[in-house]
């Protein structure tokens, strides 16, 4: 408890709380997609195939040559349908615990989203205890038309007894194609999330308590309008070259406690 002077005269004290300290952390893993190629040492392809409206392939994952990755959502049309072309990727280790970065730049447009998040592989397994099961962690979702950055909590699977939370910011020029710094910070008992440096949100219960692998996606999924990421773009998105629709990627980064 620290002392206020109002004067040279008269002191009061100071009621207010102190503070969490959060803990010191060090540099225990990271990516910056330097090079050509994809490092399918770290990474893989998740979940190649349908999903959603999309179809998750490789062409859509790229590195620039100037240390980012690129997961662009591309559309073609084949024997008179529309195809879209989404990507996913994730790290082949998983983690527990620590302060989990990316510095990302965000452009999507109607249908599409955008995602970095941590998933355990047995979420939902067993019911009722996210604990061990794990959760899924999102720890930045954008969507088109909204500056806004989406923290969300998903356990006990995708079926019926799914639950979740979640947090919106205010506009923070998520989607403006400008890079921000999106950071967790998961301990066994909480989850904190930052933009730039400053917290946005935290989560005490429940909090996943076993290791998870960390996901850079890019999806679609027609809804109607005011919905999630509401009507995919008519039309498509263009070709590869020419699509708009991309999330760029400078570095991942995991910290451990020192």
């Amino acid at each position: 408890m620290t002392l206020l002077c109002l004067s040279l005269l008269s002191c009061e004290k100071d009621t207010t709380p102190a503070a969490p300290v959060s803990p010191t952390y060090t540099l225990v893993w990271e990516e910056n997609f330097n090079g050509k190629q994809l490092n399918t040492t770290e990474w893989y392809h998740r979940q190649p195939g349908a999903r959603h409206d999309g179809f998750n392939d490789e062409t859509t994952v790229s590195l620039d040559g100037s240390g980012n990755l690129m997961l662009t959502v591309y559309s073609d049309t084949i024997g008179g349908v529309v195809k879209h072309h989404t990507g996913m990727i994730a790290t082949k280790r998983l983690f527990t615990y620590g302060k989990f970065e990316v510095r990302a730049a965000f452009t999507n447009e109607s249908g599409s989203w955008s995602a970095y998040w941590l998933q355990s592989p047995t979420m939902g397994t067993p019911v009722g205890n996210p604990q061990t099961a794990g959760m899924e962690i999102d720890v930045v979702e954008t969507l088109p038309g909204d500056g806004r950055v989406h923290h969300n909590l998903h356990w006990d699977g995708y079926g019926t007894d799914h639950k979740s939370t979640g947090y919106k910011t205010g506009d923070l020029g998520s989607n403006s194609g400008q890079f921000h710094i999106y950071t967790l910070e998961w301990t066994s008992t909480y989850y904190k999330f930052f933009v730039d440096g400053v917290q946005t949100w935290s989560h005490t219960s429940p909090v996943a308590q076993r290791s998870e692998y960390i996901i850079l996606s890019s999806e679609v999924r027609n809804g109607t309008p005011g919905s999630w990421a509401g009507v995919l773009k008519p039309g498509g998105y263009g070709s590869l070259k020419q699509s708009k629709t991309v999330m760029k990627v400078d570095y991942v980064r995991v910290y451990g406690k020192q």
